[in-house]
């Protein structure tokens, strides 16, 4: 592979994990953070910037695999961001909520959080890896 080509998907990978760090704020804490209440005994004690970090770097390899899929399958990055929406995060947190005490809307904002990063991902993809 080209030495431009791999600083194209180095790029995307960084860029898209930017772009998600801030939708995964605003959907996994800032719009659902007053139903955190409603299961106390289920989140950490505040604090844990060391878990903010290791969150980062799990949302950055899921977003990188995502690009190395879109890669596989040229022309078609939005529909593999969401056929692996479909296939990891969602039917995940749908079993967490399942077994773990997760108010619903919490549950759909963090759903929506993973689509909305395997989107920005997907499109990332589409618009700067384009044969």
């Amino acid at each position: 592979m080209r030495y431009d080509a791999v600083m194209m998907i180095l790029a995307v990978i960084i860029l898209a994990s930017v772009l998600a760090s801030f939708t995964d704020w605003l959907f996994m804490d800032a719009l659902v953070h007053r139903f955190y209440a409603s299961a106390p005994g289920l989140w950490r004690a505040r604090g844990g910037g060391a878990r903010i970090v290791v969150s980062q770097l799990i949302g950055t390899a899921a977003t990188a695999a995502l690009v190395v899929l879109c890669l596989w399958s040229p022309g078609r990055a939005v529909s593999v961001a969401a056929v692996a929406w479909v296939a990891g995060p969602l039917p995940v947190t749908l079993q967490n909520l399942q077994w773990m005490r997760l108010h619903p809307v919490i549950a759909a904002s963090h759903a929506t959080g993973w689509l909305v990063r395997f989107m920005i991902t997907g499109l990332l993809s589409a618009w700067l890896l384009a044969r």
